[in-house]
């Protein structure tokens, strides 16, 4: 489902996703990636900033900006929501079927 050229989610699916279509899943990774995108933004921060609020490089930032979730460990993003006061948790239930 990934874009195995950049690593980042396709648009038509990142598109879905921003419109709120909840039926569109992820891979977990992306989903964190999305999460952790949404928050940063509302940060309305220079990546700079974003960069040492994270204890990260800006390029890493430049990274979550463009969808390039693939470039982070799931450890890593967690750690990243951590650093910004978030907890992560996971839901493991049975699957709705059509």
């Amino acid at each position: 489902m990934r874009d195995e050229n950049d690593g980042s989610i396709p648009e038509d699916r990142s598109r879905l996703v921003r419109e709120g279509h909840n039926n569109v899943a992820l891979d977990p990774r992306a989903e964190l990636g999305h999460q952790l995108r949404q928050i940063l933004i509302k940060k309305r921060l220079k990546q700079r900033e974003l960069a040492t609020l994270l204890a990260i490089q800006q390029p890493e930032v430049s990274h979550l900006f463009n969808g390039h979730f693939t470039r982070f460990t799931i450890d890593k993003l967690i750690q990243l929501f951590y650093r910004l006061g978030w907890v992560v948790e996971f839901q493991i239930h049975p699957r709705e079927i059509d």
